[in-house]
C-alpha cells in the first residue's frame, strides 16, 4: 500500500515569461502600407500564417494549394508535421505570386531555397528601416495573440500553430474541418 503521494513533493520552475513581442497593430499597417516593397510581403506572410521560419522557407510548391488555398507543412512535432493552414485572404496575393514563380520552393532567393541566414539579413534591413525591433518568431507571437484576441477557438488555434493540447478532450476527441480552420484565422482583421 503506497502511504505518500510523491507526486506532491515535487515542483517545477515555473515558466519564465517570455520577452518575445508581438507586432503592434501600427506595426502591421506599417508593412501593409510597404507590402510591394521586396521581401515585406514575406513579413505579411509570417504574421498571417503563424509559420516558423524554417517551416516556410523550407515549404515545397508542391505543399501549396492555391485553389483551395491552403499550406501544408511543419516541423518540431508530431501534432505540427504537415498541418494545414489556410492561406488568409489578404496574402493570398503574395503566396499566389511566389507560387507563379516556379521552382522547387515556395519563396526562394536568386532561384534557390533561401537560407535563414540569407533571410535574417534581409529582415534585419527591414526592420532597421522601419524602425522596428522583432524577431522573425515574434510573427508566430503575433499570430497566435491576435487569433486569441479576435477569439478563435482554441483548438483550431492550436490546430494552426501545430501545438498540442495538455486537455486531452481537447487534443484526442475535438476534430476540425478545414473550413472551421479557414474561418479562425480570417479572424484577423488587420
Amino acid at each position: 500500500m503506497i502511504q505518500k503521494m510523491y507526486s506532491e513533493l515535487t515542483t517545477t520552475a515555473p515558466i519564465p515569461p517570455t520577452s518575445k513581442k508581438p507586432f503592434t497593430d501600427e506595426e502591421v499597417d506599417l508593412l501593409w502600407e510597404h507590402a510591394d516593397e521586396p521581401w515585406v510581403d514575406t513579413i505579411l506572410i509570417f504574421l498571417y500564417s503563424g509559420w516558423r521560419i524554417s517551416e516556410l522557407l523550407g515549404m515545397k510548391r508542391e505543399k501549396v494549394n492555391i485553389d483551395e488555398k491552403w499550406f501544408k507543412g511543419g516541423v518540431k512535432t508530431k501534432s505540427g508535421i504537415d498541418r494545414l493552414v489556410p492561406i488568409h485572404s489578404k496574402i493570398l496575393p503574395f503566396v499566389q505570386r511566389y507560387y507563379d514563380q516556379g521552382g522547387e520552393y515556395l519563396i526562394t532567393y536568386n532561384g534557390k531555397k533561401f537560407s535563414s541566414s540569407q533571410y535574417y539579413a534581409i529582415w534585419g534591413d527591414i526592420m532597421n528601416r522601419f524602425g522596428m525591433e522583432h524577431t522573425v518568431h515574434e510573427c508566430r507571437h503575433t499570430f497566435r495573440s491576435r487569433l486569441d484576441s479576435a477569439n478563435a477557438n482554441l483548438a483550431c488555434i492550436n490546430r494552426l500553430m501545430g501545438h498540442v493540447s495538455t486537455d486531452v478532450g481537447l487534443q484526442t476527441y475535438t476534430h476540425k474541418t478545414i473550413q472551421e480552420l479557414r474561418d479562425a484565422i480570417e479572424l484577423i482583421k488587420k
